[in-house]
């Protein structure tokens, strides 16, 4: 079983892309919003972690129900 702190390999992430080809590669992992750096050579790294938590998945805070500061009141 793979630790979430663990690098994807370069196989596992032709695996998961489906691209060879490094441009490609990176071009799916954004489009997935899975955080990635990319290598001096081109290649995407990103670690299990955030490819099973991708940004574009996490919940952003949507306040839509909870009291909001009235930050007119200070001026």
């Amino acid at each position: 079983m793979n630790n979430d702190k663990d690098i994807i390999s370069e196989s596992d992430i032709e695996m998961l892309t489906g691209y060879k080809i490094p441009s490609k590669q990176c071009e799916s992992l954004r489009e997935a919003g899975i955080f990635f750096i990319t290598r001096r050579d081109g290649r995407p790294r990103t670690t299990w972690a955030h490819f099973n938590d991708p940004l574009s998945h996490r919940q952003k805070a949507t306040g839509g129900n909870e009291p909001q500061p009235d930050f007119g009141a200070l001026d």
